[in-house]
Parts: C-alpha cells; sequence; structure tokens
C-alpha cells in the first residue's frame, strides 16, 4: 500500500517503494521574484501501482513529475528511485536511471521530431543507447504493433500524417521500447477528443498490466484519474491538499477543495449538467500565496484558524490523508 508524509510529519513508507519522494521542492526565479511552484510534496509508490496527480493548471502537477526525472530543478527534499537518490545522482548515472525512468508529454505532435519515420521514432530511446540498427528494424514491427499501429501500414509514416491519437501511441511505444520500469505521463489525454482519450486509456492500462508499469499519471481531469489511478494525490498552489486510495477519495473526499473539484464535473444525472456548485475564484498567486492554509481564499468552510496556521497532512481515514483543519466527514 502506498504512504505518504506531508512536511512536518513522519514519513510514512510503504515496504518495498519503487518512488519514494519526501518533501519535495521546485523554486523558480523570475523577474518578479521567487516561488516554489512544488513546496512539500511527499508520497510512495510501489512497484505496478498507478498514482494519479490532479488539479488545476499551475499548480505544480506537471512539475513534480519532471522534477522526479530531475527535467526540473530541485530546491528541496529527496527522491528515491528503488532505494537511489536521484537528487544526488550524477549526470552520468542520471543518464543511465533515465533509461527504467520515461515520460510521456502532453502534446504528442511536439514530442516527436517532424523528420523522422515513425518506425525510426519508436526506437529512439534504443538508438541512443547503442542498439544496433539492425536489432532496432528487428523490433519496431514488435513495438507498433503493442501500440495498435501496424508497422505494414504506419512503421514509414511522418508524424505529420499522423493523428492526435496515433502521434501519442508513438510516443507511448517510445517510452516503452526501453522496457523502463516507470513511466511518468503528464496528461497525455488532453489533448485528444474523448473517444480517443478512452482509446489511449484502454492501451496504457493494458500496458501497464503486460509490463508491470508502475505510473504516476498526470492529469486535471478528475473522471479520467478515477478510471485508471490506483492512488489519487490533489494538489493545490504547489501542495497536497488529500491522498488515498481513488475510490475513497472520490467517494468520500475530505479535503474541500477536492470536493469542489469533484462537484465541477459534468455528472450525466444533474440537472445543470454537473454535480454540483462550480469552483469560484481563481488560483492565487505562487508569488504571494496566501497566509495558513493555501485555500482558505476560495473554501466555503474557512475559519480564522485557517488564515493564521498551516494545516499539515494527517491521516483522516485508514490510508486517507488531507492537509485541513476541518476535513469533511
Amino acid at each position: 500500500m502506498s504512504s505518504l508524509a506531508g512536511s512536518g510529519s513522519a514519513h510514512l513508507r510503504g515496504d518495498e517503494a519503487v518512488l519514494s519522494v519526501q518533501d519535495l521542492e521546485v523554486e523558480y526565479h523570475t523577474s518578479r521574484g521567487s516561488f516554489k511552484a512544488v513546496a512539500g510534496v511527499s508520497f510512495d509508490l510501489l512497484k505496478g501501482e498507478s498514482l494519479g496527480i490532479v488539479g488545476e493548471s499551475g499548480c505544480g502537477k506537471s512539475t513534480t513529475g519532471r522534477a522526479v526525472l530531475r527535467l526540473d530543478p530541485i530546491a528541496g527534499g529527496n527522491i528515491r528511485y528503488r532505494e537511489e537518490p536521484i537528487e544526488s545522482a550524477s549526470p552520468q548515472r542520471l543518464r543511465e536511471l533515465r533509461r527504467d525512468m520515461q515520460m510521456i508529454f502532453q502534446d504528442p505532435i511536439s514530442s516527436l521530431n517532424p523528420r523522422r519515420q515513425v518506425k525510426d521514432l519508436v526506437m529512439e530511446g534504443l538508438a541512443i543507447q547503442g542498439v544496433s540498427q539492425k536489432e532496432r528494424d528487428d523490433q519496431a514491427p514488435e513495438m507498433l504493433t503493442q501500440v495498435g499501429l501496424p508497422s505494414e501500414r504506419f512503421a514509414e509514416m511522418m508524424p505529420r500524417q499522423l493523428s492526435g491519437g496515433q502521434a501519442q501511441r508513438v510516443a507511448i511505444g517510445r517510452a516503452l521500447a526501453v522496457r523502463p520500469g516507470l513511466l511518468i505521463c503528464d496528461e497525455p489525454v488532453s489533448a485528444l477528443d474523448v473517444s480517443v482519450q478512452a482509446q489511449i486509456l484502454n492501451l496504457l492500462e493494458d500496458l501497464k498490466t503486460k509490463y508491470d508499469l508502475t505510473i504516476v499519471f498526470i492529469a486535471h481531469d478528475l473522471g479520467v484519474v478515477r478510471s485508471f489511478s490506483d492512488k489519487v494525490l490533489v494538489m493545490y498552489l504547489g501542495k497536497t491538499c488529500e491522498f488515498g486510495d481513488s475510490v475513497e477519495v472520490y467517494d468520500r473526499p475530505a479535503h474541500p477543495y477536492t470536493r469542489a473539484l469533484l462537484d465541477s464535473v459534468p455528472s450525466p444525472d444533474s440537472e445543470g449538467g454537473f454535480a454540483g456548485p462550480s469552483l469560484k475564484g481563481d488560483i492565487p498567486s505562487p508569488l504571494n500565496p496566501p497566509s495558513g492554509c493555501r485555500f482558505r481564499a476560495r473554501c466555503p468552510a474557512a475559519q480564522a484558524r485557517c488564515a493564521v496556521e498551516e494545516p499539515e497532512m494527517r491521516e483522516v481515514r485508514p490510508g486517507q490523508y488531507a492537509a485541513c483543519h476541518f476535513p469533511l466527514d
């Protein structure tokens, strides 16, 4: 079972965590000042588990995923992959580790080299590893078949000839060709039509089972995360609001922000098309976050304590954690 710790609390580690993140901080510097895009995020992920990270745009979820691979600079905290520290790994060792830690990006077309054929794009990771051209040519048809792109039709196509869904399948095949243990998906279906989203999600689910993948799935669509992830981590303005089993978090959210996100999801059973009132207001500037609880300015249950005391992550139900002074029943 996964575990989580918030800043200032004990780290509740699961057995044999493949990925362990503790008190992660990512800081950016701008002409207007510095701010922490990620401010103390912690979680453990076991082999074969999938974790959904959700929240509004600008909450730090994509930055968290990129920081795990050290694509963004780490200002503080610890990241361990198979017990090996990532934050202190040398460039050479990091390059080696990334063979087992792959990422799928949001925009499939822009992540593919427009001058290379599909068969070469799928084998790109193996080429970097020094695998011979003959071996890559032999393996490409099988990998393309695995992601639903028959080689005889797609192998010699160029990215411009692909639809968004087909391009994302190529990106998935490229990531899986090196047989990674960890796959980070940064909003991989947000740019796709709903019907294509379902196809890609089903493909990822099948490949997860086949290759025993551990997956971090980043999305702003809670419906996507619910259908795909074993665990859910909800972020707001760089902080973790709630973490737990996806069924429990969706059925019994403990944090008002999680509740608000769920209420803003379109519901076919609701007369207005939504399960409840939509979330009001905008996320405050990360350059000047609110004191105390960062969500308090938009929270319908905020009280005086919320302005002066930052809530810590605590277990509100077995295996379910929330950073709230007044968690929902």
